[in-house]
């Protein structure tokens, strides 16, 4: 069984979940970040997860991956254009998935951190990478008072 057939059933559930935590934060709490940390705000992590999406997405069957900033921190401010932009880079992420080969799979690549690995690898390394930054929008939801999701259906 291929990667994409597995792979695709746990990314929509820790994306679904992630998105509707997204939608929890109120508009004025998106700038939220912990007092004391140099850390990504909540509206920052949301993006960067939209982003590594589009990263692990369109990279798909390159020999040398290259980071992509689809949605730029600095310009994607409003609530609902983070709703989009996560919403946006799921649905791409699942259409370039479907790209993903069994050969593709097996075929070493180099990430933009410098990494040399299969490229199935790479791809199904998103899911806990989506995982552990849910982790911190729940964090800032409970910070906020906010009942989080852990996994929504």
């Amino acid at each position: 069984m291929a990667i994409r057939e597995t792979l695709a059933p746990m990314f929509q559930m820790i994306w679904g979940t992630a998105q509707r935590n997204a939608e929890a934060m109120p508009e004025g709490e998106m700038e939220f970040r912990p007092d004391g940390l140099e850390t990504r705000s909540f509206r920052e992590i949301a993006l960067h997860m939209a982003n590594s999406n589009v990263l692990f997405g369109e990279n798909i069957g390159k020999t040398t991956w290259e980071r992509v900033l689809a949605y730029a921190p600095d310009q994607v401010r409003a609530k609902r254009d983070v709703l989009d932009a996560m919403r946006q880079s799921g649905e791409r992420f699942l259409a370039n998935l479907r790209r993903l080969t069994e050969d593709e799979e097996r075929r070493t690549v180099t990430t933009p951190w410098g990494a040399q690995m299969p490229q199935g690898a790479v791809v199904a390394g998103q899911v806990p990478h989506l995982f552990y930054h849910n982790g911190q929008l729940t964090i800032y939801l409970r910070m906020r008072g906010i009942k989080p999701l852990f996994l929504a259906p």
